[in-house]
């Protein structure tokens, strides 16, 4: 995943990498890749260190816990986290991205379909 984060504030970043989360735990699994693009947008973000790295993967993850509980809190936090965006090229990246993130185990389930249709209504895409 090719994100330019140039221009993406903290709270900005924040906001992405806890939509990718929320978007891969929304299938239940977490696959090596998508795990692998994670970390390659937390080296872009700064996160070099696999500590730091474990550290933020694990906050998001509390952060989005309550969420998964139904696709309703889901969408709920899902466009909660998209009104971060405002600019158009951003929200054409964040968008890029979770879709990516989403298609990268090739089967997208109907929660994962829900949140994209969310997402793409929220944007104007």
């Amino acid at each position: 995943m090719d994100i330019d984060l140039t221009g993406f504030s903290a709270a900005q970043k924040q906001a992405l990498f806890d939509l990718l989360i929320l978007a891969i735990y929304a299938d239940g699994h977490l696959s090596s890749a998508e795990d692998e693009q994670l970390q390659k947008l937390l080296a872009g973000m700064g996160f070099t260190a696999e500590l730091d790295q474990q550290r933020e993967f694990d906050a998001a993850v509390t952060r989005i816990r309550p969420a998964l509980q139904t696709i309703y809190k889901a969408k709920e936090l899902a466009l909660g986290l998209a009104d971060e965006f405002t600019v158009r090229s951003q929200q054409q990246q964040v968008f890029a991205a979770v879709e990516q993130i989403m298609t990268f185990d090739n089967n997208i389930s109907t929660w994962e379909n829900t949140l994209l249709s969310e997402l793409r209504m929220k944007f104007r895409l």
